[in-house]
């Protein structure tokens, strides 16, 4: 059989980058396995069962790489890892802002830095065990019916002459990861192969594994972050800092003091429990201003917004075409495209409107700014989150919020 080409396969040790490994050497792809060291496998010296990377994790992939008769070899990635990932974890935390480590890692690093060694060394992609699909936006416009359908359909304007592609959510509900891959571009799309979009994991993925006698047929998935395996976030800034977190109050909304905080970065917009006061009923963490460094409380009504605006916004469908629909919009003062919209990973899309943010009305440049505007109020949106829109079950792109709209 005549190679389809070759195939770097970012392989973490765990099944499904094994059995994704395993498929495309069975279609005909000429597959080598990697495994990117990063800074938790040195640092944290397989402390954390649960987590990726460890040295075991890496001990996993080259077993299954020898199992499946095809070349491994471990990059060194600890300094990009430490300064896109850890680095950026750490300030956005910081700047009292929602970090999303998982999406920045695969930005930065699966489909950055592990994506550029691939083509550089002759691979014409990168595969990893990511549960979404790559199509023909051709067929998913066709498939898809409604307002998602005909914007899919004028999309297809700015294809160019082999078409484009569409990201689209995975078959298996409970394991859909689009939301974490929204910075694929059209570009990365290309050089990218997702063979476990339209299988189930418990049902399908680990069958194949211990069919085919992979050693990870039954290994638990990661869980958390893996460079904080014990979900300390604010410990681990404090030891990477080499200092506590300043104490500081606790405050409601008209600023009246209700009680002491050991460091506003231990709370998180929508938090109910742990918050250290005694109320005499139902409160919530409504803001953390470190500049302050004040936690404010209020009421559930006082977490709901009408929409938000985010930056940093990244196309994964054809970017011309978006675009040229947002300016046709605001030419005509429209209410928006019609999009639906996740700002948590597991989330259900919300109904909601796309459109430019207006530069007039908040102090924000239009530069790629966007406004999302839901249908529903939507409950605790935060600074830092990744908000992600959709047509049908096709991402669209997405970005990071950096204002709540109330």
């Amino acid at each position: 059989m005549a190679s389809k080409g070759r195939v770097l396969v970012a392989m973490s040790g765990g099944v499904d980058s094994s059995v994704t490994a395993h498929l495309l050497n069975q279609q005909g792809y000429e597959c080598s396995g990697a495994t990117m060291r990063l800074t938790c496998s040195r640092s944290f010296d397989d402390a954390g069962a649960r987590s990726c990377c460890s040295l075991a994790d890496i001990a996993d992939a080259e077993a299954v790489c020898d199992r499946l008769g095809i070349p491994f070899q471990v990059l060194d990635m600890r300094e990009i890892f430490e300064r896109t990932v850890i680095d950026k974890f750490v300030s956005t935390y910081e700047d009292g802002r929602t970090p999303n480590p998982c999406i920045d890692c695969n930005r930065y690093l699966k489909f950055g830095s592990l994506l550029d060694y691939a083509l550089k060394h002759g691979f014409d992609y990168v595969a990893t065990g990511h549960y979404a699909r790559i199509a023909p936006l051709d067929a998913r416009a066709a498939e898809a019916g409604g307002a998602a359908g005909d914007l899919l359909r004028r999309l297809r304007s700015d294809a160019g002459p082999d078409g484009a592609l569409a990201l689209a959510v995975g078959v298996d509900p409970a394991k859909d990861q689009s939301y974490v891959l929204y910075a694929l571009t059209q570009d990365h799309l290309a050089h990218t192969l997702l063979p476990l979009g339209g299988l189930v994991k418990e049902r399908d993925v680990r069958r194949i594994a211990a069919e085919e006698g992979l050693v990870n047929a039954e290994k638990r998935d990661s869980q958390g972050i893996c460079f904080v395996p014990d979900g300390d976030f604010a410990g681990f800034i404090e030891q990477r800092r080499g200092q506590l977190l300043p104490e500081g109050d606790i405050v409601d909304g008209a600023g009246r003091v209700l009680g002491r905080h050991e460091g506003a970065l231990r709370y998180t917009v929508g938090q109910r429990r742990g918050l250290g006061v005694a109320m005499l009923h139902p409160m919530y963490v409504t803001g953390v201003d470190v500049d302050a460094n004040t936690v404010t409380l209020g009421e559930e009504a006082d977490l709901m917004a009408e929409g938000l605006v985010a930056d940093d916004w990244i196309w994964s469908a054809p970017a011309g075409a978006i675009r040229e629909l947002l300016d046709e919009d605001a030419r005509r003062r429209g209410e928006g495209v019609v999009v639906s919209a996740r700002i948590r990973y597991r989330q259900k899309p919300q109904m909601a409107r796309l459109s430019w943010e207006d530069a007039g009305s908040v102090d924000f440049r239009r530069e790629e700014r966007v406004r999302v505007t839901f249908a529903e109020p939507q409950r605790a949106i935060a600074p830092g989150q990744a908000v992600v829109v959709y047509a049908g079950d096709v991402v669209l792109g997405g970005g990071t919020t950096v204002a709540a709209l109330r």
